[in-house]
């Protein structure tokens, strides 16, 4: 179970940073802000990934109001990195929130895929 769950994690991981760096190169974001936005969700996506299989591995009820919450603190801890970053980041906390929408939704439509 182990490795199926580290596979999970490094998946969900990697379709993240496709999704989100991709995102902001069509935001035209280049160099050290695509550095921060790999960063960002480097510290976020595994806690998020991690709890959310945990939550449903032991059938805990609420799982959508607890998947909703750890996006609402991922959004808002990588927006705190964007902004403090100084790379150009407008509006950090709207790309954060695009951002995390985007990938939050092709991970669902990819999940119902396969």
């Amino acid at each position: 179970m182990t490795a199926r769950w580290l596979a999970a994690l490094g998946l969900s991981l990697g379709l993240t940073l496709l999704f989100e760096l991709t995102f902001a190169l069509a935001c035209r974001k280049r160099g050290y802000a695509l550095v921060f936005v790999a960063l960002a969700n480097v510290l976020t996506n595994p806690p998020v990934a991690l709890t959310a299989l945990l939550w449903r591995y032991c059938a805990l009820p609420g799982y959508p109001a607890a998947v909703s919450a750890l996006e609402v603190l991922a959004v808002l801890t990588e927006g705190f990195v964007y902004r403090k970053s100084e790379t150009g980041f407008a509006r950090p906390y709207l790309f954060s929130l695009c951002a995390n929408g985007l990938s939050f939704g092709l991970g669902l439509l990819l999940g119902r895929l396969v």
